[in-house]
């Protein structure tokens, strides 16, 4: 079948619609500088950080011949190739600078680095005159849905349960209804509640909210409620003798949460974490169901096509094939980020 019976055809002709849906024509430069920048950030990190082995940088090659077979076209072809030198030459340049005596400054700039790519591709598509994210489509819709809320419901679930975990009732009390009012319903149920309900609730200076901004706040306040039970659980995996020393040495409840209790009980729950995130990932395929153009409505669309009829598993293992891509990179980098912290070790 995918060598032979399969019509791979509708990929390479819908390979616009699939990763960018509706996004204008004329608009489609302001996703590539930060998909450069995602480059340069992935590739200085792992350089400084960890090491390419030979299965990840086959991966690496095959994620990128699949590009070129399939997407690239033109000067796409110039730009993906062009992300892939940044990348592989960021890497190098971290992997020179980590045994030397300015690894921790090339450290603070990876850290910079990913601080700016959310604001810089929040700018780039929905500032400066960029189309309504209503246009926002395929399987960009996918990535931006994903990232804004998973970096958005990480600080948020730690607050959250850091107030279930409070010694002020008040604080412990409305932390507790909070977590435990969102995670009494299903994911689907918040997405539509997103499209008919919130914006009655949403304040009128605000104006008329875009569906694709209330479902990343129903996703991130859905997720920060899981994550939220999932530090707790950390925090309470911390021997409380740690609290009690720190305490009989005069440190403040501030130190002693921030610098002693938080980074053991994060540290503990990465492997639960980052499932939650892959979770995240592909809960955002859910957004179809209330007509917004995601990855999955615009595998579904391409069968109204007439040239393309009939065509139906090709799309959707295309479809498959993205998610899985990503799933699997989260769940790689999640492996090393254990192993370089020494999770499930002593």
């Amino acid at each position: 079948f995918l060598v032979v019976d399969g019509e791979w055809d509708v990929i390479a002709s819908n390979r616009r619609l699939l990763f960018l849906g509706r996004y204008p024509a004329d608009a489609i430069w302001r996703v590539w500088p930060p998909s450069l920048w995602l480059a340069f950030a992935g590739g200085l990190s792992y350089g400084i950080w960890s090491r390419l082995s030979i299965r990840e940088l086959v991966f690496l090659g095959l994620i990128v011949a699949f590009l070129l077979a399939f997407i690239a076209r033109g000067e796409a072809t110039f730009l993906v190739l062009l992300a892939t030198v940044i990348g592989g030459a960021s890497y190098v340049v971290g992997r020179r600078l980590r045994d030397t005596d300015r690894a921790s400054r090339a450290g603070q700039v990876a850290i910079v680095a990913w601080a700016a790519f959310l604001p810089l591709g929040w700018l780039l598509l929905f500032s400066f005159g960029a189309p309504s994210s209503s246009q926002i489509g395929g399987f960009l819709l996918n990535v931006v849905l994903a990232a804004v809320a998973l970096t958005a419901s990480l600080p948020v679930g730690i607050a959250l349960a850091l107030g279930r975990a409070s010694r002020f009732q008040t604080l412990r009390y409305g932390c507790v209804s909070i977590i435990e009012f969102v995670r009494a319903g299903p994911l689907l149920v918040w997405i539509f509640m997103a499209q008919f309900v919130l914006p009655d609730f949403l304040p009128g200076f605000l104006g008329d909210v875009d569906l694709i901004i209330r479902v990343i706040i129903v996703l991130t306040i859905f997720t920060s409620a899981y994550i939220a039970e999932i530090v707790r659980g950390g925090l309470q995996s911390v021997p409380k003798g740690q609290v009690e020393a720190a305490e009989a040495v005069g440190l403040g409840t501030f130190t002693i949460t921030f610098w002693i209790v938080l980074p053991q009980a994060l540290r503990a729950v990465i492997p639960a974490m980052v499932s939650q995130l892959i979770s995240l990932w592909k809960d955002t395929s859910l957004v179809a169901i209330i007509g917004a153009f995601d990855l999955l409505r615009v595998s579904q669309a391409t069968q109204s096509q007439p040239e393309f009829r009939g065509t139906p598993h090709e799309v959707l293992l295309f479809a498959a094939l993205m998610f899985w891509i990503v799933a699997f990179t989260m769940s790689r980098l999640s492996r090393r980020l254990e192993g370089t912290l020494g999770v499930g070790t002593r």
